[in-house]
Parts: C-alpha cells; structure tokens; sequence
C-alpha cells in the first residue's frame, strides 16, 4: 500500500489578512460574498469578546455579535468611511449591548432577575493570585451599579483597550463626553477602594 507524500509546503496565510478594510468592504459592498466573510472573520473575536465582558452572558453576547453583523452587512452602504469599519461595527454592538441593559433594567423593575449574568471576575484565568481576583470581584460589584453608560466606556477602555477616541466612537458620544464617563466611573471605583483599606 502507497502513502501520498505529506504536503510539506508552508501553511497559506489566510486571504482576508492580505487586504485592508477599506477594500473588503468595498468587495463586501459589490456582491462578493468573500468580502463579507473577511470582514466577519477579522473583526467577530474583537466584537464577541467586547459584548462578552459588557453583558457578562455568553448567549447574550453570541446574540449581540451576531446583531452587529447582520445590521452592519445590511447597512454597509451606509459606512462613510470604509476603512473604519471596526471602529463603526464595535459602535453598533455597543447600541445593542445597550438595548439589553434597558431590557435587563425592565425586567427587573418587574421583578425578574438576569440568570445568565456571567461575573467579571469568572473571566480571570485559573492562575489568577487571590489578591487579583479579590480586586476584580470588587471592580466588578462597582460596575454593576454604576450607570450603563459609565460602565460601558470603562471596560472599552480599560479591559478592551480601546484608545479614548474608540470609546467616545462606539459610545457615539463626543470625546469630553467620554471622558467625562471615564473619569466618573473611576472615581466610584476609587471611592470603593478607598473605602475597603
């Protein structure tokens, strides 16, 4: 019995990472469905990780990063610029991570709760020192009572890493108006830790 020789040639590099934005959108906008694909692909771990530690449910965020896309494919003649199209997508996850907080807030003036809410500090890795979990456990209680608003552009910014210019985009807000978020929702978080020592 005879083998076929092993494939020895090195590994292709995937199609959509030799293109910039602004050209799979333009594909993306002329029918090719490759186009579309590319840009899903590129951009579905930044936005699904983003809706995951925003909403704190992995169902909901599933659901929100798959919302973004349909309506930014649907909108995509839309899109002034082409080569911000990350910038725009994260910026319509974020209205829907938002319609979600007005649901869960509804709900919850009716008397239900949220089930599927995930902590923040569950997304730490195992090896996390009890001190960093202890620390994040209280950012996380912080951020669950502040403003949706204000917590929304502190995790862009400080466990997304998103610049403050990428904040204020996707919170479509302007940039003092961000800032002003920023500085809020530190300032509640400080006044915890203040209080804890």
């Amino acid at each position: 019995m005879t083998h076929a020789p092993a494939d020895r040639s090195p590994p292709r590099a995937r199609p959509w990472e030799s293109l910039d934005d602004e050209a799979l959108v333009r594909r993306a906008l002329s029918g090719d469905r490759w186009g579309e694909e590319s840009l899903y692909r590129r951009h579905v771990r930044r936005i699904a990780g983003a809706a995951m530690r925003l909403l704190g449910d992995r169902a909901e965020a599933e659901d929100v990063t798959q919302e973004a896309f349909v309506i930014a494919f649907k909108d995509l003649a839309k899109l002034r610029d082409p080569s911000a199209f990350g910038g725009w997508l994260l910026q319509i996850a974020v209205r829907r991570v938002h319609r979600r907080f007005r649901r869960r807030r509804m709900l919850r003036a009716l008397g239900f709760g949220h089930e599927g809410d995930l902590p923040l500090d569950a997304l730490l890795s195992d090896d996390a020192s009890p001190e960093d979990r202890a620390e994040l456990s209280l950012v996380a209680r912080v951020l669950d009572a502040m403003p949706a608003r204000e917590r929304t552009a502190w995790i862009l910014r400080h466990v997304e890493g998103c610049k403050l210019e990428e904040v204020a985009d996707a919170c479509d807000c302007s940039l003092a108006t961000a800032k002003r978020r920023l500085e809020a929702a530190s300032a509640r978080i400080d006044r915890h830790r203040e209080g804890r020592r």
